[in-house]
This record gives C-alpha cells, structure tokens and sequence, in this order.
C-alpha cells in the first residue's frame, strides 16, 4: 500500500513506471462513501486512511451501548457483518458464535436486478447450523437492511433451524433515501425503511427486537470530521445537487 488514489486523479502504470495524472481540480471539501465502511469494502481494505476491519468493529460496539439485549449467542451474517458482530460481542459480552455460513460462490444479492434472483441468491448464499442455534436466543448482526426481503429470509430460516429468539442488530441507520453516486437503490420505493416505521419492519422480519445504528453512532466510528463523509441515503442530506423520481433534491453540504 502506497496510498489511496485521489478524487480527479488517475494512476497510470506501465512499463516506464508509475504517473499521476490529474483530470479535476482538488476541492477543499470532501464527500466520501460511508457504505464503504460498512459493506462494500474488504475487511483488510484500507479505505479514507482507516483499516475497514477496526472501522466496523468500532460500529458494533457502538451498536451494542446503543441497542442492549439480552441473548445467548451472537451470530454475524459473513461476511460484511462479521467485524460488527465481533464488536458487539466484545462490547455485550455475549459469546460470537458462526450459526451462518456464507457460500463463497454467490455474489452480492441485494444489487441484483430482480427481486426473484435476490430471493433465489439468500437461499442459495448462506446455510445456518441448526446445532448452534437451537434453542438459543439468537442476536444477528448485519450491516444494513435495505429492501428487507433478504433478511426477513434469513430470520425465517433461523426460526426453522430452533432459534428460540431472533433479535436483529444493525450497524448501521435506516436507509431512508436513495443514493445517485453509484449505489443500486436509485428510488425511495425500494427502501422498507421509507415506507415503514421501525415497528412495522420488525413485524415484517418477525424477530423480537430491531435496534439500528444511530447517526451520531456511525459517525463517532470513523475517524476524522463527521462533514467529509457522505451518509445522503441515511440523513437525505446530498452533497450534490442530484435529479431522482423527476424531482431536484436541493444541494447541501453533508454536515450531519
């Protein structure tokens, strides 16, 4: 690792060795991807000068101050979720225990096309070990509940292996906005937590308790000032002016 490659910057390698060309002026203010933490990134990625690993741990344990619970295992879904599942359980002292295994051969599923492929994909991408869950009151911690369809998935297929409990813990704020700069969730429609209370979301998963990250949570996890990141599909608050469902939404700079 050398360094991150800049915004407006590209590196060329070839043969004669390693440029920097530039291709937009640098700007005093930033704008960086907080979802890169949370679930786009490898774990030993070292993303806006911070390793992501000890950035979600630092998520979890903000997660569990935040959301208490009281449980027998904690069960992180691979592989985004594991390093806040690991800080959650250090911060709860409630032991870490793999009940789900990821099939390393299906790919992301929340960003493909069609809702029938995604549904196809979690049944497909991840198997629970019955012997560990049974009986137990089972915490899950995962980085993000986007449409809902793919964890009220899982949380059934936990309830059918004996899990006598399922809470949910989230690292991360509803996602209550839709993303322009690259994200597939284009419209608010598609986002449960637009459309549905905190209790009526945990009605849809069926689980005992939901406890999200708050804002403030996430944003004390990472290091530098709360303003250089964008956090726009979590407090609706763009750093560019963007165009979505025929309506402008109106530039503002990201300080939450």
């Amino acid at each position: 690792f050398v360094r991150e490659v800049e915004p407006g910057e590209i590196v060329v390698i070839t043969a004669r060795g390693v440029r920097s060309v530039r291709f937009a002026p640098k700007k005093a203010t930033r704008a960086c991807c907080i979802f890169e933490h949370i679930y786009f990134s490898r774990p030993d990625s070292i993303v806006f000068g911070q390793t992501v690993h000890l950035v979600r741990r630092r998520l979890g344990e903000a997660l569990a101050k935040e959301h208490p619970v009281e449980a027998d295992i904690v069960v992180p879904i691979p592989d985004s979720g594991t390093s806040a599942a690991l800080g959650f359980a250090q911060a709860s002292g409630i032991p870490l225990e793999f009940g789900v295994i990821r099939n390393h051969y299906v790919g992301r599923t929340f960003i493909q096309p069609l809702q029938s492929i995604r549904d196809l994909g979690v049944k497909i991408k991840f198997n629970v070990l019955r012997e560990a869950v049974r009986g137990k009151r089972v915490v899950i911690v995962d980085d993000s509940i986007v449409r809902g369809t793919t964890s009220r998935v899982r949380v059934k297929t936990l309830r059918d292996a004996g899990a006598k409990e399922v809470h949910m813990r989230i690292s991360c704020p509803p996602h209550r906005f839709p993303c322009f700069y690259g994200i597939d969730f284009p419209s608010s429609q598609e986002l449960i937590a637009n459309r549905y209370s905190d209790k009526k979301i945990r009605e849809y998963l069926d689980v005992d308790s939901l406890g999200y990250l708050s804002l403030e949570g996430m944003l004390s996890s990472v290091e530098g000032a709360a303003d250089q990141y964008c956090a726009a599909c979590f407090s609706g608050r763009y750093p560019t002016k963007v165009k979505g469902s025929g309506k402008f939404v109106l530039e503002n700079k990201c300080t939450c």
